[in-house]
């Protein structure tokens, strides 16, 4: 029968007997029970100051300020898109991507539908004026008409990206 105490098999317990000692006094033995609270950054994140750039016809576009607050599960994006839509009783464009600096809209066939050229010229300078202003490090918008580019939608040019002035 072999020798259980020998020089390395004690020098091994040792080692053991050291690591667990050390475990055991660490702070990960004990799981905390509580919940951390959320911070004073998460709840002030949760609101989103909007520039709306709403049509108003003889003189152009009147800029409105409001104040979004986002849920849970939104996104800023998507709720500046539905507060622009219902405060010009538009409707929504399906989609909104953003590539880098470029905003890429995906509007409705019908976003233009009874609207003359300039009615619609209003309509599309007002949102793209809403999402720059609201998100200032994108610097243009792109257009496209049931998620496919077109030349234009009824009466105006879609093939240039929109910029602030």
């Amino acid at each position: 029968m072999r020798r259980l105490l020998t020089f390395w098999n004690l020098l091994g317990l040792v080692l053991f007997t050291l690591g667990a000692l050390v475990y055991w006094q660490s702070q990960g033995w004990r799981a905390s029970s509580a919940l951390p609270l959320p911070s004073e950054e998460a709840s002030a994140a949760s609101s989103l100051p909007v520039l709306l750039y709403l049509p108003n016809p003889p003189q152009g576009l009147l800029k409105e300020t409001r104040t979004l607050e986002l849920a849970p599960g939104d996104t800023p994006e998507n709720k500046v898109l539905a507060a622009w839509a219902e405060a010009l009783q538009a409707p929504k464009p399906r989609a909104l991507y953003r590539l880098g600096k470029l905003f890429v809209v995906d509007l409705p066939a019908d976003f233009a539908l009874g609207l003359d050229a300039s009615q619609e010229a209003l309509r599309l300078y007002s949102l793209a004026y809403t999402l720059l202003s609201t998100f200032p490090q994108a610097q243009e918008v792109r257009f496209l008409v049931e998620g496919e580019p077109k030349p234009g939608l009824a009466h105006l040019d879609l093939s240039q990206p929109f910029r602030l002035p």
